[in-house]
């Protein structure tokens, strides 16, 4: 019997450690811009659901940067572009090509890297 190989897979947790000087601001935009469904502050973070995870902004005081990379998915790609620039969020596709790739990238107000995809 061969031995079970070993596998990954994401977990139910995703969490931002966000410098003080941005964390409010970044709050907002998964609250008021994204409009993530809000689960609430719980252990001293806002919790957000992150599809089938938890999306956990976490306030450090001793961080000058973060950098996490996360994707959202979106029903109308073209409308979220004019969406998400009538909100101040600017396209950031030079951080990473994707040919044949209908997404685009962004970044949330504290930089973290977002990828704009259609639904599957």
């Amino acid at each position: 019997m061969e031995k079970d190989v070993l596998q990954f897979k994401g977990g139910h947790n995703i969490a931002l450690k966000i410098p003080k000087f941005k964390y409010e601001e970044t709050v907002e935009f998964y609250k008021d811009v994204i409009k993530l469904p809000y689960l609430g502050f719980k252990s001293e973070s806002h919790a957000f659901q992150f599809g089938d995870v938890t999306l956990w902004l976490d306030c450090m005081d001793n961080y000058a940067q973060q950098d996490v990379w996360l994707e959202i998915q979106t029903n109308d790609l073209k409308e979220a572009d004019v969406y998400l620039k009538q909100n101040h969020i600017n396209r950031r596709d030079e951080v990473e090509v994707h040919e044949d790739s209908k997404g685009y990238w962004i970044s949330d107000p504290s930089g973290t890297i977002v990828r704009v995809n259609p639904e599957r």
